[in-house]
């Protein structure tokens, strides 16, 4: 008998998210019966959505208008490790939350039937084949008429992702917002493009992303290089330095790059990575820096941000393992929590014919 040749493939291990409670009155998902202090988390995904294969049609068939997705990938980064461990870290800080948000009066998962669609697999060592698997999943997401919240992860998530939102809307424009205390436009590192800090630069090269759509906000201290401000002034891309957030105050900074990136566009993609926050409220990040945006002014910015809205809401850098109480992973869990709240505001208010 002829020996049978045996094809070895790679499979993306995924977690299937709660499997039991799933009704709206169970107790993991209702403020009113839970059990104890704190409900039970049961199996961890975000919010306690259901979970959801990645696919465009199970997402459609689930009707679910957004899609939580994980990138435990750090090696794209040229600092420390440990954001492997972000998207973890915020379904952990999820499970001590529930979905309703009495500032808004709304239960974000019944509003927008959200979905953890698991964590996007990668390849340990190949960041060109983990790139492309980013790509392929919020691919996905978004022709399964779904937003993204995008969690990660170090900041070259943002690549393959805001490709993924270009090809999207192929036929049309698309703007890109950079919150971070790094300007990120490295035109390379040491020969390598796709790192954690050319995610601009990157941007910028896509064919329907233009520089007038562009903008940074929260960059401060020694860590961003002169060329690094080059790239933004011989380009003419609006940088908000953090002085002039301080100067300026947040509403009006984040007004100002909203505008900017939805003017005349079709979608935008907006990348925040954690180290923007100061690093008294948020020592669980990459690169920790002082004289950042504070844990008020974090949440003022996400609500803000959900007046406009996005294709694509990424957070980035986060680090679980330099945290301390689970204050930045409570954090960045309750800037995703308050930005999809006031964005259920404002469809809300769309939708009845008031002003958002």
């Amino acid at each position: 008998m002829a020996k049978q040749s045996r094809v070895w493939t790679f499979t993306p291990h995924q977690h299937e998210g709660p499997a039991a409670h799933v009704g709206q009155g169970d107790h993991v998902r209702s403020p009113k019966l839970h059990n104890g202090a704190f409900k039970s988390r049961g199996l961890a995904t975000f919010m306690g959505a259901p979970y959801c294969a990645p696919e465009r049609h199970v997402i459609q068939k689930m009707g679910a208008k957004v899609c939580f997705l994980g990138v435990p990938w750090d090696q794209g980064q040229v600092v420390r490790a440990g954001t492997s461990q972000g998207p973890s870290g915020i379904r952990e800080a999820s499970t001590q939350y529930f979905s309703y948000m009495f500032e808004y009066d709304v239960d974000l998962l019944t509003f927008f039937k959200v979905v953890d669609c698991g964590d996007v697999p990668i390849v340990p060592g190949n960041n060109d084949r983990s790139h492309e698997l980013i790509y392929q999943y919020v691919s996905e997401c978004l022709h399964g008429g779904a937003k993204v919240i995008l969690c990660g992860g170090d900041h070259s998530v943002p690549i393959p992702a805001a490709r993924a939102l270009s090809d999207f809307h192929k036929k049309g424009i698309i703007g890109y917002l950079h919150i971070d205390c790094h300007l990120d436009s490295a035109p390379d590192w040491g020969g390598i493009l796709n790192t954690n800090c050319s995610g601009p630069s990157r941007a910028l090269e896509l064919p329907n992303c233009d520089a007038r759509n562009i903008a940074h906000m929260g960059s401060r201290n020694g860590l961003n290089p002169k060329d690094w401000v080059d790239f933004y002034v011989d380009n003419d891309i609006r940088l908000l330095p953090m002085s002039e957030v301080v100067a300026r105050g947040i509403d009006d900074c984040t007004h100002e790059i909203f505008k900017l990136a939805w003017g005349g566009t079709d979608g935008i993609y907006v990348s925040w990575d954690t180290d923007s926050l100061d690093s008294s409220c948020m020592p669980g990040t990459t690169a920790p820096e002082s004289f950042g945006i504070k844990a008020r002014e974090a949440i003022r910015l996400a609500q803000i941000a959900g007046t406009y809205g996005a294709d694509v809401f990424e957070l980035s850098e986060l680090c679980p393992m330099f945290d301390v109480s689970d204050m930045s992973i409570k954090l960045a869990c309750c800037m995703i929590y308050h930005y999809l709240g006031s964005r259920a505001k404002t469809l809300g208010q769309q939708k009845n014919g008031r002003p958002a």
